[in-house]
């Protein structure tokens, strides 16, 4: 049976929320919507009628286009006029004028009387299909220089005669202003006021330092730099009246015009209901309440946003609010809100339900302010943190952290199986002394630890040190610590000098067993083998490196260094747009002689049965008042049991096909991806919700579990949201150079950073910053996504661009819903490219979102991986995921499958044809057995070379051996076994189609391998 064919966005059409059609938004004509090829002529045009050509066809007629234009140079631009008639490009052509108010063209009537398209912004979309670079096309002179020289106007000097008539041409008339799309429109935003029309109002309002435009929802703020034309012709306003429903949450948009350098600028908002300024105040990303105010330069606009809550009780009256804007040293401003509520029989029955309704009415953004799931509560599998204060230890599932004195870790402690599939091993213990911060000379005396629990998922102290040179106290110390229920210790340090004092150094010192930690990933070192020195430095502008794990597959520690001004930077292509914050502690940049160096950085070396890590930050001068923040996060590892048999039964299929056709194929899980008919616009799947839960019941209804695709990293450009969330002084989107796609460039103006294109289905998308209020504007639509019978299983992470405390929010939010409908879940898996580039960093991908992996269930780390020439130790550490308590799956030319099963890892349907694999798992009862791979010293199979490896699986009848060869050539090998009868018993090799022919082998018989290849092999069965 051939596989699944994947839906088409062709096949199921989702409604696509565009702006309203209006029909009017130009000063001087209609405005409306055309069809034809944007990619040849442009998004714009506008549409001429020449009433008579007393001459006949090929005439040259004169017209004044009122373009009213954003782009700085029209003149610059061509022009491309077409006759409906024929559908002729018209080649004599002449722009006379081309300013920004208006421009004046000469055209040949070549089909006489009729209708003429004039194009005046046609453009050229280069650079790579998924991230393109549009411009527009220049102007090229295309008349004829005969026609041209009939035509042109004669010089002032030179009088009208016989010889030389007065060239007075006939005047043609510009019906409408028309639009690609209505997405793509320019009315009534994006006509800019003329020059002399700003210049009267101005004039008429010298000595006010700025004015309030109310505007509709639906026609949001886009231009900064100038003007919308009717906001000039019909001046400011002081009243807004418009209709609401009952139990929405209404978006007040208001424009505010410096006349002045505005600083200080704040909303207050008098309502019965409520209501706050989204632009200055709401609810931060952590649950905290968030205040701020904003600076307008003159000249500039600026969009506020103001949420109103409409109670339900309040349906058939009329809510009034009153909205005050003041700036530091200036006047304020009123503008007083009248909405009209509907009745309750007359009400938005989506909103009436607790809907949103139509995306277009910006009702969404009040989840901006969202606190769902800002809780300490717990999620699966982890345990209720324990405290025993009498030895300051704190246990949590498989792992304990006891604390020193300081407050700083003494000792953590692992009894996680070396299989990596229980918590009931012995005690492993990671450091071979306590971790100390270090200042020479100073010696520290500390003030008792209070501990505070928060939550059963959470636990928090507090500790404070004095630091004393000579007897003399020179420093204070305050350490806040925090520890998280999965394994995450966040410190912060405060350092704070009582007055001047120089130091050769402020080091953190980890002092490791050498047994515990063989393996390495971070600053620098691909995941594999730990070396035995490491020196490294920091050097943010090109590196995403402020991370080092070590440790083994059960237990371990990554250490990340921070100070008070961290921020998450992107990544995946986008790093060096906005890469780290230098930590001003740790690297201690230093400025001498006109260079600038910095001084911090980290060493390894190993020694005497230890490893030593120690985080230097170098010689400085302490001064008082100025505090440094030396902080630091830990993440104890692996953060939960490996469940291989719920894993190998978790059979992912990678497209939204027909899902009769998947489960026929044996998938359990299908993944929505974005640019498909079931969602098509990526990271707002909300928009096509309908289709998509339809989709996703279909799913249920066959035994699929069902995931979207969804992220934060971009948003498409068809949320509604987003020139409004551009309004928020970068806040939610990236600052960075502007241009993309021509969509962006001629709405979204500059100071962005253009994202993913999919010419499919057109969607443009622009990267965020990641942290910041988005996160719970998308947590809340993800408990929008996941509600009822028919909701989201779970989501599909491609890169992550939030931190753990969102991703932790997210799988609470993901796991209170399957719960309450009864089902198993959710399923999350993470996909990553290749990070460890240098456009991206040298970040390996497993060390840059270990954050985030104990609240995610696989992993998909695919493009750009090397399978083939790397070793078994770079699989485990970079690739598998086994060291941090999850598996995996390979991406890149569908991986290696026979080393890939080693670790439990296949391709990804339907890349890859899974099925013969599937059905072995099946007839052998892999789903029900208990692993034990080549990581384990107890494994019971192993191989008699040492870089053919070997991984077990027992089950009911006996056992499946995963064998696959790293060696550069051809070998034969054994196979030793712990157990007797296992070691007699006949070793059968199974037909797998596309993966292995069968054979058998008699105890103690040699196995031949070649180079990248293995056998999966059946014992006692």
């Amino acid at each position: 049976m051939p596989l699944p064919t994947p839906v088409s966005p062709a096949v199921t059409s989702p409604p696509i929320i565009t702006p309203s059609n209006r029909t009017t938004g130009h000063p001087e004509v209609e405005c409306g919507l055309g069809a034809w090829d944007k990619l040849l002529y442009g998004n714009h045009r506008f549409v001429v009628e020449v009433v008579e050509a007393p001459h006949g066809a090929g005439q040259a007629h004169r017209v004044v286009l009122p373009w009213r234009r954003q782009d700085k140079d029209p003149a610059s631009v061509d022009v491309i006029v077409v006759s409906e008639r024929t559908g002729s490009r018209v080649r004599n052509v002449i722009v006379e004028v081309a300013t920004r108010e208006s421009g004046s063209i000469v055209f040949e009537a070549i089909d006489g009387h009729g209708i003429y398209f004039f194009y005046y912004l046609p453009y050229a979309m280069l650079g790579k299909p998924h991230y393109p670079q549009a411009e527009y096309l220049p102007h090229r002179p295309s008349a004829e220089p005969g026609w041209a020289a009939g035509v042109v106007p004669s010089p002032w000097w030179q009088a009208a005669d016989a010889e030389h008539p007065d060239n007075e041409l006939p005047q043609a008339t510009v019906l409408r202003y028309e639009a690609a799309s209505g997405r793509d429109s320019f009315a009534p935003m994006n006509f800019t006021a003329r020059a002399d029309e700003v210049e009267v109002l101005n004039t008429r309002h010298a000595g006010e330092a700025f004015l309030l435009f109310p505007e509709d929802r639906l026609n949001p703020v886009s231009m900064q730099g100038d003007l919308p034309a009717h906001w000039v012709i019909n001046g400011p306003q002081r009243s807004f009246h418009a209709s609401a429903e009952p139990g929405e949450d209404y978006v007040v948009q208001v424009g505010v015009y410096a006349l002045e350098d505005l600083h200080g600028v704040r909303v207050d908002v008098t309502s019965s209901a409520g209501g706050h300024c989204l632009n200055t105040d709401g609810v931060d990303r952590l649950g905290k309440p968030w205040h701020t105010s904003l600076a307008v330069p003159a000249g500039q606009v600026q969009a506020l946003y103001v949420i109103l809550p409409v109670p339900q009780e309040r349906a058939g009256t009329t809510l009034e609010a009153l909205l005050r804007v003041t700036a530091a040293g200036q006047a304020a401003q009123e503008v007083e809100v009248r909405l009209d509520v509907a009745a309750d029989s007359g009400a938005d029955p989506a909103v009436a339900a607790g809907g949103f309704g139509d995306p277009r009415l910006l009702r969404r953004l009040a989840w901006l302010d969202s606190r769902v799931a800002q809780d300490a509560e717990l999620v699966s599998p982890f345990t209720a943190i324990t405290l025993d204060q009498s030895s300051r230890t704190l246990g949590i599932l498989g792992r304990s952290l006891r604390l020193a004195e300081s407050g700083l870790p003494a000792q953590v402690t692992s009894t996680f199986t070396a299989a990596v599939t229980a918590t009931d091993g012995p005690d492993v213990e990671l450091f071979s002394g306590p971790m100390c911060l270090d200042i020479d000379g100073i010696e520290w005396s500390y003030a008792p630890i209070a501990f505070r629990e928060e939550g059963p998922a959470r636990i928090s102290w507090r500790s404070t040190w004095t630091g004393l040179k000579e007897a003399k106290a020179v420093l204070a110390l305050e350490l806040n610590g925090v520890l998280d229920a999965e394994g995450a210790v966040s410190y912060s340090l405060r350092l704070s000098p009582g007055g001047t004092t120089d130091v050769n150094d402020v080091g953190l010192q980890l002092e490791f067993q050498e047994a515990a930690v063989p393996l390495a990933m971070g600053l620098g070192l691909p995941g594999g083998r730990r070396p035995e020195s490491l020196d490294w430095t920091w050097d943010v502008a090109t590196k995403n490196q402020d991370a080092l794990w070590l440790g083994n597959v059960n237990v371990g520690i990554q250490v990340a260094l921070r100070d008070g001004s961290y921020e998450r930077p992107l990544n995946t292509n986008f790093y060096r747009e906005k890469p780290l914050v230098e930590p001003v502690s740790w690297a201690n940049r230093q400025e001498a002689g006109g260079e600038s160096t910095v001084r911090g950085g980290v060493t390894l070396r190993t020694g005497g049965g230890c490893v030593t890590l120690n985080a230097f930050s170098g010689a400085r001068t302490l001064a008082a008042n100025e505090p440094l923040d030396f902080n630091f996060r830990l993440l104890l590892t692996p953060f939960k049991p490996l469940q291989p048999g719920r894993h190998l039964a978790k059979r992912y299929f990678h497209q939204p096909a027909a899902p009769a056709d998947i489960s026929a194929a044996g998938a359990t899980v299908v993944n929505v991806h974005h640019a498909t008919a079931p969602a098509p616009y990526i990271n707002d799947p909300l928009l096509t919700a309908d289709p998509l839960r339809k989709y996703i019941d279909e799913c249920h209804r066959h035994g699929l579990k069902a995931k979207v695709y969804n992220t934060v990293r971009e948003l498409t450009f068809h949320s509604p949201e987003l020139l409004p969330l551009l309004q928020l002084d970068h806040e939610i989107f990236s600052d960075g150079p502007g241009a993309g796609h021509i969509w962006l460039q001629e709405h979204a103006g500059n100071g962005y950073v253009s994202a993913w294109f999919a010419p499919d289905v057109e969607d443009i998308a622009v990267v965020t910053t990641g942290e910041s209020r988005w996160e719970n504007f998308y947590v809340r639509s993800l408990q929008e996504l996941a509600s009822g019978e028919d909701g989201i299983d779970g989501i599909y992470l491609d890169d992550i661009a939030y931190d753990r405390h969102a991703m932790l929010r997210v799988r609470k939010v993901l796991e209170r819903a399957c719960h309450a409908r009864g089902v198993d879940g959710p399923e999350i898996d993470l996909h990553s490219a290749n990070q460890f580039t240098a456009h991206d960093g040298y970040a390996s991908s497993a060390n840059l979102y270990m954050e985030q992996l104990p609240y995610v269930d696989r992993l998909w780390l695919g493009e750009y991986f090397d399978y083939d020439s790397t070793d078994p130790e770079y699989w485990l550490v970079e690739l598998s995921g086994i060291p941090f308590g999850l598996m995996g799956e390979m991406l890149e030319g569908g991986g290696n499958p026979w080393r890939g099963m080693v670790f439990g890892m296949t391709g990804r349907a339907p890349a890859v044809d899974n099925r013969p694999l599937w059905e072995f798992w099946a007839e052998t009862g892999l789903e029900h057995a208990h692993m034990q791979g080549f990581w384990d010293p107890q494994s019971p199979v192993r191989s008699s070379h040492p870089d053919i490896r070997a991984t077990t699986w027992l089950t009911e009848r006996g056992m499946v051996v995963a064998l696959a060869s790293w060696a550069r050539h051809t070998e034969h090998v054994r196979l030793l076994f712990d157990d007797v009868a296992a070691a007699t018993s006949r070793i059968i090799a199974p037909a797998i189609p596309g993966f292995q022919p069968a054979a058998s082998y008699a105890p103690g018989d040699s196995i031949t391998l070649d180079p990248q290849r293995g056998l999966l092999l059946t014992i006692g069965y």
